[in-house]
């Protein structure tokens, strides 16, 4: 399941911004974009979204089971369940370190936004976010944002060298798997396997040591300020801010900002593939 973006997520409407703008930003923090060998990829809100959405996910999943549910229910539960997360997250933030600790979280989230829905039957309630949260292990919860298989594509084919630095559980790899997404990949950095969260550097070491570049000449994109931004620069990668909600303008972070991958490969100056 996702990592925990919710917890540095701006609050503000969407500014817009213009893409010629953020170009001429990001270019003034990376003025060698040429002699970039290794990108980096967050995956939750960067690669891969909840689809259709967390409440239709999770409405489809008991209706199977037997156990309808009102989506309009889940939607209005939603935001106390996202409040409780960032509260949990905060209160441990080496929870993305361990596995049994992600579930853990996870739990409690399901219980939150099933609660008001299905009342206060525990049983019922413990069946119920045990299978919501087991969904969430599922490939079938997930898609890839429309430009992710042609900018990794392009980004391969250039030769650079491809990772992945997640805050996720080792359900990751498999998920990757099914969209056919691990063939770009040289390596993966999970953070429940490597038992470590971010923005631990350590993490972002492991992703420096495995595509065996120096951090200079390094990129990590990510959409966390907190746990994406500050992380990779710790070890000297070079921080690119992905807003795929794009409530963020040029200028406002102090990095790199993009919207989606295309605006990464201009970055790069990598051309955009036919259609893009």
């Amino acid at each position: 399941m996702s990592d925990t973006k919710r917890q540095e997520r701006v609050k503000r409407p969407a500014v817009g911004g213009s893409a010629l703008g953020r170009l001429a930003t990001g270019r003034r923090w990376l003025p060698h974009p040429q002699a970039i060998q290794a990108v980096f990829f967050d995956v939750g809100n960067t690669l891969l979204d909840p689809y259709p959405s967390i409440p239709a996910v999770v409405r489809d999943t008991l209706n199977r089971r037997g156990t309808p549910i009102e989506i309009t229910c889940l939607e209005k539960a939603l935001p106390a369940a996202e409040a409780l997360f960032v509260e949990l997250a905060r209160e441990d933030p080496l929870t993305w370190g361990d596995e049994q600790a992600i579930s853990r979280i996870w739990y409690r989230y399901f219980l939150e936004l099933l609660r008001p829905c299905l009342g206060d039957d525990e049983g019922t309630l413990a069946e119920a976010a045990g299978a919501a949260q087991r969904a969430f292990d599922e490939a079938s919860s997930y898609a890839p944002y429309p430009d992710v298989r042609l900018a990794l594509r392009a980004l391969h084919q250039r030769g650079l060298k491809l990772g992945v630095i997640s805050d996720w559980g080792v359900a990751l790899s498999v998920i990757l798997g099914r969209f056919e997404l691990t063939q770009y990949f040289d390596f993966t950095v999970i953070s429940a396997t490597a038992r470590r969260a971010k923005p631990d550097p350590a993490l972002y070491q492991l992703a420096v040591e495995r595509a065996n570049v120096t951090p200079d000449y390094a990129l990590h994109v990510g959409d966390s300020y907190i746990r994406d931004v500050l992380g990779a620069r710790a070890v000297g990668i070079n921080p690119i801010l992905i807003d795929r909600a794009r409530m963020l303008s040029e200028g406002v972070p102090d990095c790199p900002l993009v919207y989606d991958l295309y605006e990464l490969l201009d970055l790069l100056e990598i051309p955009r593939p036919n259609g893009a």
